[in-house]
């Protein structure tokens, strides 16, 4: 998916709630404070993917049911993401997302972060104000499964930790969970059966981590100019992805030892980085990565039978497809 790409092109059946959320958001980022209002323009202008409101959307559409609360729980998962995305930035130090300046890079760390915790905070009041507490208690869970992974992400960095199973202990909590509570909220709040609700919770799980899959592989293979970051980054911030892991569970020992030393060296030089690319390129744990993102991949397919045949079910089957084929 380029940018809002191929998924934003489908959209066309549910626009109208697209459009609604658009001007929901925009109104949650009105402020008295100038700062803030103008920090909040900037963001708003930027635009992510939009996948999280428009899989709340999907989802409760596919259900044959509706409740009109749906678009403000959409806004709200989107401004906890946005809370996140800038914090996260501030920890990488990075200056650049989607080909753009970052709030930290464009204003300040400080900034950065205290704008955060307002889009956090007016997320959560938003949020109570659908007097659902269901909802509430699947966004905040997800919000705290979201602060742990991150957390353990940076911990299973540090201790260059290659565990396939910690990997996806991290992935679960820092990415699939906030994507799992867009699916799940709105069949909660539009009264869907239990059944459905889990089966679209399970669904967005599996999709969480197929998405952070692809992300790790595009790490590697990715074009600068089209993801909007430089290529490599999240290996330089010692962030242990997925490639990684499947060609080190194959490689001799000897040169596994190699490539660990590297990742726990303070500061490793940039012929020792490109020396892990090329090790990843000939065990081929780009390939290996793909075969686990088509695993998720399907996983979340086989949770949509539950759903009756409508056009709303056939986008969420492609979504799936678009999510592991994606560039950026």
């Amino acid at each position: 998916m380029t940018s809002s790409g191929s998924l934003g092109q489908m959209l066309g059946p549910i626009q109208k709630e697209i459009d609604h959320f658009e001007r929901r958001l925009d109104e949650m980022l009105q402020a008295d404070v100038d700062m803030v209002h103008e920090v909040a323009r900037y963001m708003a202008a930027l635009k992510g993917k939009r996948l999280r409101p428009a899989l709340t959307v999907l989802c409760t559409r596919a259900t044959g049911r509706w409740d009109d609360r749906v678009i403000d729980a959409g806004v709200g998962v989107e401004m906890i993401h946005a809370a996140t995305v800038i914090h996260d930035d501030v920890v990488d130090g990075a200056g650049t997302r989607r080909g753009q300046a970052t709030v930290n890079s464009k204003w300040n760390d400080h900034v950065a972060v205290l704008m955060g915790d307002f889009l956090l905070a007016r997320a959560l009041c938003l949020l109570v104000s659908l007097g659902d507490l269901q909802v509430m208690a699947a966004v905040s869970g997800a919000t705290e499964r979201l602060s742990k992974g991150e957390i353990f992400e940076f911990q299973i960095g540090l201790q260059a930790d290659t565990s396939e199973a910690s990997y996806f202990a991290m992935v679960s909590d820092k990415t699939a969970s906030l994507i799992s509570a867009a699916c799940r909220i709105g069949p909660l709040l539009a009264g869907a059966p239990a059944e459905v609700v889990e089966s679209l919770t399970k669904y967005g799980e599996s999709l969480g981590l197929a998405f952070q899959i692809a992300d790790d592989i595009l790490d590697f293979t990715g074009d600068e100019s089209t993801l909007g970051k430089p290529v490599g980054r999240d290996l330089r911030e010692r962030k242990i992805t997925l490639p990684l892991i499947k060609s080190l569970a194959v490689a001799r020992e000897a040169e596994r030892a190699e490539i660990v030393r590297v990742l726990s060296a303070p500061e490793p030089q940039e012929e020792d980085w490109n020396r892990v690319f090329d090790f990843v390129d000939r065990r081929g744990g780009v390939a290996a990565a793909s075969a686990a993102a088509r695993a998720c991949a399907d996983r979340a397919q086989a949770c949509l039978e539950v759903l009756e045949p409508s056009v709303e079910r056939t986008i969420l089957e492609t979504t799936v497809r678009l999510v592991v084929e994606r560039d950026s």
